[in-house]
């Protein structure tokens, strides 16, 4: 990529951004964003998302490494992470929550980021991409990731592609004990012992994530 062509970002504006979105992450209320006439009503009924089961999770990570391979990640991007906490150890898998509010599409100058309306999936643009890392900022889940390679964000697509040919995610699909799963939100949200919010995540009234996790 053409350094010459990037997008400058001086220390200040760092900070000025990040002062802009903890203000706004911190009431709910994002640049472009409406409050729902009835909140009861989702605003995408077929909204998929993730289900995490630390109960049945073993920490042996091939979720990230089938994700990795899949999709072919470069060097020091993490498309999906597992992360772990406590003794006895404690795991969970994560990506992109592809959320409800999401911060990425908001903060976007380039509107690199579209939510398709049919399945709530979030996805990204790398050829519109100018690398200007304000969506690696602003997203309380570190989901976008830079590129060393190209200069530019890439991400979690919930591999839509594969969807569209009838196959699960790479990263359900490889889990042994099916302890990541996926569906529709509202369906997740309904199993059993299944929450929003567990310690190591952030407040879900940020930005609403298509996920549930079923605690240890």
């Amino acid at each position: 990529m053409d350094k010459s062509n990037e997008l400058k970002i001086s220390r200040r504006s760092v900070i000025k951004m990040g002062a802009l979105f903890a203000g706004t992450l911190a009431v709910g209320v994002l640049p472009g964003q409406l409050a729902q006439a009835d909140p009861n009503i989702p605003k995408y009924p077929d909204q998929l998302g993730f289900m995490h089961d630390q109960q049945k999770c073993i920490g042996c990570r091939k979720c990230a490494t089938a994700c990795k391979t899949t999709n072919k990640w470069e060097d020091g991007v993490k498309w999906r992470r597992v992360i772990s906490s406590g003794r006895p150890e404690v795991y969970l898998s994560i990506s992109c929550n592809h959320c409800e509010k999401p911060v990425c599409v908001s903060v976007c100058p380039v509107k690199a980021y579209k939510k398709r309306d049919k399945d709530g999936i979030v996805v990204h643009d790398k050829e519109i991409c100018v690398g200007c890392k304000y969506c690696l900022y602003a997203c309380p889940y570190h989901a976008p990731q830079l590129s060393e390679e190209t200069g530019r964000i890439t991400k979690c697509h919930f591999c839509y592609e594969r969807q569209a040919k009838g196959l699960k995610p790479a990263c359900v699909e490889a889990c042994p004990t099916q302890a990541l799963t996926f569906g529709r939100l509202v369906d997740l949200q309904k199993t059993e012992g299944g929450v929003a919010q567990i310690q190591w995540l952030p407040a879900p009234e940020l930005t609403k994530p298509s996920l549930v996790v079923i605690p240890k």
